[in-house]
């Protein structure tokens, strides 16, 4: 073996064009292979930074859709009595919470409220302070709060005598007990943690969901095992409480990638590993024909060496070992493009909120991954061209002075099929990134019904004791107002529970008249939004008939709506929708909740998107008086000042009204919608790249066999041409095999796009995944940059001079 390593080393350097070429192609499929898995390795399969994190699971009931979902506080109290198969069992549930009172301006962050042994269950100890005890959780127990530690840093500036200090959560004031160390935002990128304490109506309904559950395998427990026992547990309760569980009769033990990253993201990384497992194949392909065109030369070699006594083993071996050595250096330079490639991913959603145990970092998975994909790859490419090879006749190739069978009927055979292949597999690529760009434009251009220009947004939410009426907080809004709207440079100000284009609540729709619904029959529905009365004019619209809102709107006896057009189009067809009458409800009956009252439609506005960017058509909406339900929601600002000023002014006039109040995501509408488009402008450039270099490799392999064709065949196109064969007969020759090959290529990979697309049809904005305009483009690209490469080599074919061709042969 050392022996062919040897001589392996020194072919390649005594031939390094051919060495260089294919290390290239190599490394450009190797490298991205590499860099794809390191970010799927981080998101879909990387444990929590805890020790011995792997026996860490989430558990939930099982979904009809086959996920975990919540369980009550009396069924994670009935798994902690009866479960054997876990050391510990935890919970957690999350939510956003403004502090304030000690030091610094008000602030929203992310809390998560735990039961007392959930740090324990990880196995994570503070940096500074203590555990939260089982007293903590005690009701009337004073409020203990463990603070992160970059929210420990910014708001103390890393101050160890921050322990015992009082911070307001929501008003009520919290004791700090503890600090966490660095990286450490369990469950999901928390900034501080307090205990879970349930009201009465949490503690004791079992239809209340709200915890996430997770636990710690006992050391002689397994997965399985504890799914098997959980599920005894899960089939007893449903027995015992019937009414608390239909539809919920198992318990899915999963991990926490599992539960947080799931769906569209699984989707998306799935899918992109899937395409740069193409471009790999493509890369082999390749160098599989490469490797084969110098088999030809090298038929003597082999004969020799077969007539010498080597066996055929020892032949393949000895090219494996060549193929193999390709590989490892192709893996070498890789490796450094997998390093950039992840940086720059890295870079590119540092600020979109992932979870905080994302790590896109290359660990010894990531080294022992490339160090297979080296070899295997070192094997697939070399395997073929090798058992062709090692298929040499001693004695015709002796007699021919060293022309061999390799580029025969069967060699001739083989590089056609890799060629058929790489366009294929390069159509499906083309594809992904088609649908992927044409969403990227979709929701690029997409009209969401204002003017975004000059408009701000910042959410404000009103929480705690001093916020626990109604009549408490419209006051706030009431005083707030005109104090924004006297701001010098501010045009116009609203307030509004959803900002377009994002989604809003989901009604029911009665309309007074018409006859009610069947049992059975599903209830119209619309999306509801609740606005103040300048709304409209901060988004740059008016309403188009009717009226808007004015401050009347909202109290007793004036209850009015404004409809947008999509709705007066959708349930008032052929009749004015002003002056009829509706009532809203929940899609889903509330116990105990009373009937809303019937409100008449004053206005229809135009329509303004609150959809999902999913959604072919904006939804119908119906706007409701802010007054009516206030709990927060968002501000809307319009000014052609600075956007920073302006918002800053804004936070001062918060301030004003109450000292205890933040606001929180504050950004340009422009800039809401830029955070909107990220994932497909980041998963869309990438889909692209790869198509774009499987594209090159396509064309590059197809243009090579053409070119190796005409030498091959030189000495044939030479007679032909002696005895008279015309330039364009000599052209078609070669053309003809190249457009057969490409039309393989089309048809396989079209029809493979067309069954593939459906994979990531969750992720398309306004695009079908058989988009009749993508596909046409794509095969356009496609046949054009083939007739190129097939093109070029058959011009080559008829400038052959007859009489050095006969010479040459």
């Amino acid at each position: 073996m050392l022996q062919d390593v040897r001589f392996a080393l020194r072919l390649l350097a005594r031939e390094p064009w051919f060495s260089a070429a294919a290390v290239v192609v190599l490394a450009l499929g190797i490298g991205i292979n590499a860099m794809v898995f390191t970010l799927v390795n981080a998101v879909l399969f990387k444990n929590l930074p805890f020790p011995d994190a792997g026996r860490l699971y989430m558990l939930g009931w099982r979904a009809p859709s086959g996920g975990g979902i919540a369980l009550s506080y009396p069924e994670l109290q009935d798994l902690r009595g009866q479960a054997r198969t876990f050391a510990g069992i935890a919970a957690f549930t999350g939510q956003n919470v403004n502090i304030s009172g000690d030091r610094g301006l008000p602030d929203q962050v992310r809390v998560a409220r735990l039961t007392a042994n959930a740090f324990s269950v990880l196995r994570q100890q503070p940096l500074l302070g203590r555990d939260f005890r089982p007293d903590d959780e005690a009701t009337g127990a004073e409020a203990v709060v463990i603070l992160g530690y970059d929210l420990w840093q910014t708001r103390y500036a890393g101050d160890r005598d921050v322990l015992g200090r009082i911070l307001r959560l929501d008003g009520e004031p919290a004791t700090i007990v503890g600090v966490m160390p660095p990286d450490m935002q369990f469950p999901a990128n928390a900034d501080l943690w307090t205990p879970i304490r349930p009201t009465p109506n949490q503690a004791q309904g079992r239809t209340a969901r709200f915890l996430g559950v997770f636990g710690r395998l006992a050391q002689d427990a397994g997965r399985t095992e504890a799914t098997t026992e959980l599920n005894g547990i899960a089939g007893r309760l449903a027995a015992e409480y019937p009414d608390a569980h239909t539809e919920l009769t198992a318990i899915v033990v999963e991990t926490f990638n599992d539960r947080f990253n799931g769906g569209e993201v699984r989707v998306v990384f799935l899918a992109m590993m899937g395409a740069v497992g193409f471009v790999l194949l493509i890369a082999c392909a390749n160098v599989a024909n490469l490797q084969l065109s110098r088999s030809v030369r090298r038929t003597r070699e082999i004969a020799v060496r077969i007539a010498m006594g080597a066996t055929r083993w020892h032949i393949v071996r000895q090219l494996l070992v060549e193929s193999v050595l390709l590989a490892l250096l192709g893996g070498l330079i890789g490796l450094g493009l997998t390093a950039a490639g992840v940086r720059i991913f890295d870079a590119a959603v540092a600020d979109v909120g992932k979870p905080y145990w994302i790590d896109f970092g290359i660990d010894y998975v990531v080294f022992g991954y490339m160090a297979a994909v080296c070899v295997l790859t070192g094997v697939l490419f070399g395997l073929a061209p090798a058992l062709q090879v090692s298929r040499t006749n001693v004695s015709d190739t002796m007699k021919e002075g060293g022309r061999g069978t390799t580029g025969g009927r069967r060699a001739r055979w083989f590089t056609a099929t890799m060629v058929v292949g790489e366009l294929a597999m390069t159509i499906v690529l083309l594809a992904g990134a088609g649908l992927m760009i044409r969403s990227f434009l979709q929701l690029y251009t997409l009209d969401i019904g204002v003017r975004t220009e000059h408009v701000m947004t910042m959410r404000v939410q009103l929480a705690g004791e001093k916020y626990n009426s109604e009549e408490a907080r419209r006051m706030f809004f009431e005083r707030l107002e005109p104090k924004l709207a006297s701001i010098p440079g501010v045009e116009a100000v609203a307030f509004t529970t959803s900002v377009p284009p994002l989604g809003a609540q989901n009604m029911a729709v009665e309309i007074d008249g018409r006859p009610a619904r069947a049992p059975d029959e599903v209830a119209p529905q619309a999306a509801f939004v609740r606005i103040s009365p300048r709304f409209f004019e901060v988004l740059g619209v008016s309403v188009g008939r009717g009226r808007a809102f004015d401050e009347t709107d909202g109290r007793p006896g004036a209850e009015t709506v404004i409809v947008n057009g999509r709705f007066a189009a959708q349930y008032f067809a052929g009749e004015d929708a002003i002056g009829q009458r509706i009532r809203l409800s929940p899609t889903e009956p509330v116990p105990g909740r009373a009937p809303e009252p019937w409100r008449t439609i004053a206005g229809i506005s135009p329509t303004i998107r609150h959809s999902s960017r999913q959604e072919l058509e904006p939804r119908a909406v119906v706007y409701a008086p802010f007054r009516e339900g206030l709990s927060g929601g968002a501000l809307l600002v319009r000014s052609r000042l600075d956007s920073g000023a302006i918002m800053n002014a804004v936070r001062r006039e918060v301030q004003a009204v109450d000292q205890d109040q933040p606001i929180f995501q504050a950004q340009t509408l422009d800039e809401l919608l830029s955070r909107q488009r990220w994932p497909y402008r980041v998963f869309g450039s990438l889909f692209v790249l790869f198509a774009f270099i499987g594209l090159v490799l396509s064309a590059v392999g197809l243009y090579a066999v053409m070119a190796y064709s005409v030498t091959q065949r030189t000495g044939e196109i030479g007679m032909r041409m002696a005895l008279g064969a015309a330039g364009r007969q000599i052209s078609w020759l070669f053309l003809k095999r190249g457009l057969l090959q490409l039309g393989c290529g089309l048809v396989l990979g079209l029809g493979a796009a067309l069954l593939l697309s459906r994979a990531i049809e969750t992720l398309l904005v306004q695009v079908t995944p058989h988009d009749p305009l993508t596909f046409a483009v794509i095969g356009a690209v496609l046949t054009l940059v083939g007739l190129a490469a097939c093109l070029l080599p058959a011009r080559r074919a008829t400038h052959v001079d007859p009489l050095v061709a006969l010479r040459a042969e």
